[in-house]
C-alpha cells in the first residue's frame, strides 16, 4: 500500500508539472500572437509543434486550416516569437518526451464579440 501511494504522489507531481508547463506554453503564444484584421468568429487553426528540450521549436506543421492563410500563418509566427520555451529544460526527459516533444494546438479567434 505504502507503494501505491508513492506511485499515486508520482503520477500527480508530474500530472502538475506537465499541466504548469503547458500553461505556461500557451500563455507565451496567446501573447505573441497578432488577430489579423481578416479574422472572424468560427475559425480554426490545427498545428502540430515539435520542440528540443532546450525548449526550441522545431518546425510547426499546420495540420487543418481555417481557410484564411493570413490568420494560419500569423499562428506559425507566435509559435515561433514565443520560442524557446525554457521551462522545458528542467523536465525529466521522459517527460519531456511523452509530453511536449510533438503538441499539437488548436488557435480560434478569441477577442471577437458573438
Amino acid at each position: 500500500r505504502i507503494y501505491d501511494a508513492e506511485a499515486a504522489d508520482a503520477a500527480i507531481a508530474v500530472f502538475e508539472l506537465v499541466a504548469s508547463q503547458t500553461l505556461l506554453i500557451q500563455a507565451a503564444i496567446s501573447e505573441a500572437c497578432e488577430r489579423p484584421v481578416s479574422s472572424s468568429n468560427g475559425m480554426r487553426t490545427l498545428v502540430a509543434v515539435r520542440m528540443l528540450p532546450s525548449g526550441e521549436v522545431l518546425d510547426v506543421v499546420l495540420l487543418q486550416t481555417c481557410g484564411d492563410s493570413e490568420f494560419d500563418r500569423s499562428r506559425e509566427d507566435a509559435i515561433y516569437r514565443a520560442a524557446p520555451f525554457r521551462g522545458l529544460q528542467s523536465l525529466p526527459i521522459d517527460v519531456f518526451n511523452a509530453n511536449f516533444r510533438e503538441m499539437s494546438f488548436v488557435f480560434r479567434p478569441t477577442d471577437l464579440l458573438s
